[in-house]
């Protein structure tokens, strides 16, 4: 099978994810208030309390450190998506990175685990999370991972009964992530095999 992503620029990769989380955050709004109605939608975003945002903060640091322990034990091939994340982040500003990560977290989360968790349960939803994060599914350890770490967020969401934690525990991963594409660090040992 062909990759589309190869025959795009960095630019309009980066155009295509922006128009997709647009529509993402437009499902997740219209798809919110078609399950839970005006009043319902707001209590989803409600303060959970200090607890539930340390334990986000602690599911992200574990995500991060596996993605990170992953990256430098395991073969490169393992986990090599076609360089798209390193595309997309490398010729991104700081500012632009964290606009970016926020806009991605806030709209899956709410899309995902807001919309479809409650119709669905955790699990499903982590299906479908997978599935949707297609350029991964020819690499088993990939598939696993956004399985795990989607099934993490719901059950923050599950816990705290708020969609904070999950929002923020995927800004944390997506940032810290981010950042160490974009300081050479996954590019560097890939370079070294």
């Amino acid at each position: 099978m062909k990759r589309v992503h190869h025959d795009l620029d960095d630019a309009t990769l980066r155009f295509n994810l922006w128009l997709t989380q647009v529509v993402v955050i437009g499902v997740a709004l219209i798809g919110s208030l078609f399950v839970h109605g005006w009043a319902d939608t707001l209590s989803l975003f409600r303060f959970p309390g200090i607890g539930s945002l340390m334990w986000a903060i602690g599911v992200a640091a574990v995500v991060v450190g596996s993605s990170i322990g992953m990256d430098r034990f395991l073969p490169p091939r393992w986990q090599d998506d076609g360089s798209i994340n390193e595309r997309i982040f490398s010729g991104l500003s700081i500012g632009g990175t964290f606009v970016l990560c926020c806009v991605i977290g806030i709209g899956e989360e709410w899309l995902f685990r807001g919309v479809v968790q409650p119709v669905i349960g955790n699990v499903w939803t982590s299906v479908l999370f997978t599935l949707v994060h297609v350029r991964y599914l020819s690499k088993p350890l990939l598939v696993g991972c956004v399985f795990v770490t989607s099934w993490l967020l719901g059950w923050l969401m599950e816990t705290s009964g708020s969609l904070l934690p999950s929002i923020l525990a995927h800004i944390v991963i997506d940032l810290l992530l981010a950042f160490y594409i974009q300081h050479g660090y996954s590019r560097e040992r890939r370079n070294l095999e």
